[in-house]
């Protein structure tokens, strides 16, 4: 039961964590740069995009899925202290962009990796779960607990999932299988 659930957990949690990314890219992004709907155009399209390339990528690729996990929490750690620097420069808008999309790989990644460990739909439904989850989890965190929420939830949890062991690896090949 615990591996099950574990098989389970691992969609859910990634799902979680970008939903915690977006929301904190999305919130620090449109107070700290431009509440304009360019803001919420570029996180969307941006992320859009990296997640393409990160699918293209990874079909090509068998990197461990971690890189690009380090990858997105780099450039959300980086937007973040950029934003922190230089609040208000709408001329850094493609440099935002870049790292919108550097974040945005990770899910490509993602899901190209556990397209063969999970049936789609339910790849698919606990990873979107989990990322609505994220998404309020986050806006709520950051209304009480302000911007550190923003830093510490995706980094608690980004820790976590790169612990967990990933489904789908050679060590957990019978477990993949369940599904």
């Amino acid at each position: 039961m615990p591996a099950r659930l574990a098989h389970w957990g691992y969609p859910l949690s990634v799902g979680l964590l970008l939903g915690l990314l977006q929301t904190g890219l999305f919130l620090q992004l449109t107070f700290l740069l431009s509440s304009a709907f360019g803001t919420y155009l570029l996180i969307t399209l941006c992320w859009l995009l990296g997640s393409g390339i990160g699918a293209g990528f990874a079909a090509r690729s068998r990197r461990n899925t971690r890189i690009f996990l380090l990858l997105a929490l780099l450039a959300y750690a980086a937007c973040a202290l950029l934003l922190t620097a230089s609040p208000f420069n709408t001329r850094l808008w493609p440099l935002y962009g870049a790292l919108v999309l550097a974040a945005g790989v990770y899910p490509g990644v993602f899901f190209a990796c556990m397209a063969s460990v999970y049936k789609v739909r339910t790849l698919f439904l606990m990873e979107n779960n989990g990322f609505i989850l994220g998404l309020a989890l986050g806006a709520v965190a950051s209304m009480v607990a302000g911007r550190g929420a923003l830093w510490a939830l995706p980094l608690a949890l980004a820790a976590l999932i790169a612990l967990a062991r990933e489904p789908g690896r050679p060590t957990d090949r019978r477990s993949s299988q369940q599904e």
